[in-house]
């Protein structure tokens, strides 16, 4: 399996998300699920997932919620530059980030397949000094649960904010198999290979995250 970035990067990376989370959350009042959700749409997490290495060890997470809140066009309140790393959103930003670095698969798409902010947050109780290899578990359990060959195309369609019409037009597909995919009623793994890299190349995935 090949991750994203080496692990040398790995502790920052997890510092930074999870001091991200704790700075919003705890020290500006922003609600934890709402601001996770302006992370992934603000480009940040896809340079994180990107191995970017300005935003695994180049920037702190003050640094990180300050960015995030500028490009979704509502700043952060003038704070101290306090992180608490014993706190509960510490913990969620931290462990997430292992997750995704873990099990490569980036911070979107863990949350489509119900990896989610809040099902990390609300375990903290049970799991914040155990080992990561139960988080891990936890997290497996979830993919599992939330994954099937006909939807995983229709979730990376919709992260990439495009209509069935738009893909099939982009990836040079019809509708009529987009929809047959989507639905189930065709497998894509018998898919011509030339295929599912156009549609990868449109989405911005691996086959690997179609077919898997």
């Amino acid at each position: 399996m090949t991750r994203a970035y080496n692990i040398a990067y790995l502790d920052d990376a997890m510092a930074s998300l999870g001091g991200m989370l704790d700075y919003a959350v705890n020290t500006c009042g922003e609600d934890l699920g709402l601001f996770y959700a302006r992370f992934l749409g603000s480009g940040v997490a896809k340079a994180l997932s990107s191995a970017n290495p300005k935003y695994l060890s180049g920037m702190s997470g003050v640094e990180l919620a300050s960015l995030v809140a500028r490009r979704t066009g509502d700043n952060l309140p003038a704070k101290d530059d306090y992180v608490d790393i014993g706190s509960k959103e510490y913990w969620t930003g931290w462990t997430l980030a292992y997750l995704s670095w873990y099990l490569c698969i980036d911070y979107k798409t863990l949350e489509s397949r119900g990896v989610t902010v809040m099902s990390i947050w609300k375990r903290y109780s049970t799991l914040h000094e155990a080992d990561l290899s139960k988080a891990v578990r936890f997290a497996e359990k979830c993919l599992s649960e939330n994954t099937s060959k006909a939807n995983l195309l229709k979730q990376a369609r919709t992260n990439a904010g495009l209509t069935q019409k738009e893909l099939a037009e982009l990836s040079g597909n019809t509708l009529r198999n987009i929809r047959a995919y989507e639905q189930g009623q065709r497998a894509l793994d018998n898919a011509a290979a030339e295929n599912v890299q156009h549609l990868c190349r449109v989405l911005g995935c691996r086959p690997a995250d179609l077919l898997s």
